[in-house]
């Protein structure tokens, strides 16, 4: 399933008693469950391996904005880090994506986008 990256930044922007990544993964896995109201610790067992949300925080940290709009996909990913991390391709574009989002809510907060 496709995220709808400008849906889940809305989303995620409502949850402003939450840091971005937070948020991110919050919006992100509301709508790969299609459950609303989730809790952080519910939105990362939704996604189905714990080890996404911590993928997403580390890319977070190591990669900056522009290097996460960059395309994840079979040929970009970083098959080692997706290894070291025991996520599949999907889990890691999918921790990329969230990384992401959470870049953009940094940007909208800090009133840059």
């Amino acid at each position: 399933m496709a995220i709808d990256r400008q849906r889940a930044l809305a989303r995620a922007l409502t949850l402003q008693q939450e840091k971005g990544l937070d948020a991110a993964t919050i919006a992100v896995a509301e709508q790969l469950s299609g459950k609303a109201n989730l809790t952080l610790g519910e939105a990362v067992s939704a996604l189905g391996n714990n080890q996404i949300a911590e993928v997403a925080g580390f890319l977070s940290e190591s990669m900056n904005c522009q290097q996460l709009e960059q395309v994840c996909d079979a040929g970009s990913y970083d098959r080692e880090q997706a290894r070291e991390w025991a996520v599949t391709e999907p889990q890691y574009c999918l921790a990329h994506e969230i990384a992401l989002i959470s870049h953009m809510i940094e940007r909208k907060r800090d009133g840059l986008d």
